[in-house]
């Protein structure tokens, strides 16, 4: 008895083990824009286990998933599995996006995503702050401002994720105009050949 709990212990051990050592992998190998959206993912995340806010008046604490704060803890989780799924996933993403017949690029998705969680949050805070007209003593948690942090990186990660793919794209399209001139000049070199600079111009005897 002992040992099938120790086995499957042991089991549920390596795999937590092989999911964080995929996901420090995976974060190691990714690019400044998307490690800005990385960390802007795991403070909105974060901000779920924070409260959100207090009433000292009977003791109320709100978390981002009680009706006082519109349930936005379950469109949080919504938006930033969106999220991880664009930065973990590399063909999973392409062939949803085919079927799905989806034309907007990553950067737009990410960059929307940013801003709707940011808006959100404002919505929420005013929300809060309207209390007051049914209660004296509202206090605003700490996880209003970690998901403001967290929005902000995000969409910020979302424009410098923006300028590197735009970049890499101008980049490849110099390498590619480079590589056609040189190949259309090739094609030319035995007739270009012919106008030898080193011979002397023909004269006409007098």
């Amino acid at each position: 008895m002992y040992y099938i709990s120790n086995s499957k212990n042991r089991k549920l051990k390596n795999k937590i083990h092989f999911l964080f050592a995929r996901l420090s992998f995976n974060f190691i190998h990714l690019s400044g824009s998307l490690r800005v959206i990385s960390i802007g993912v795991f403070i909105s995340f974060s901000s779920l286990f924070f409260n959100w806010f207090s009433i000292l008046d009977n003791g109320f604490t709100g978390t981002a998933f009680s009706v006082h704060a519109g349930y936005i803890g379950y469109i949080i989780i919504l938006i930033n599995s969106i999220l991880c799924f664009l930065l973990l996933s590399n063909t999973g993403k392409e062939k949803l996006k085919t079927k799905a017949h989806l034309t907007f690029s990553d950067h737009t998705i990410i960059i929307a995503s940013g801003i709707t969680l940011f808006l959100l949050t404002l919505v929420i805070f005013n929300s809060i702050r309207g209390f007051v007209l049914f209660y004296q003593n509202i206090v605003i948690g700490d996880g209003i401002i970690f998901q403001y942090i967290g929005s902000f990186f995000i969409t910020v990660g979302g424009f410098l994720y923006y300028r590197e793919k735009k970049q890499d794209f101008l980049s490849t399209m110099y390498v590619e105009n480079a590589q056609a001139s040189d190949s259309f000049l090739a094609d030319y070199e035995d007739i270009l050949g012919k106008n030898d600079p080193d011979k002397k111009n023909m004269t006409l005897p007098l």
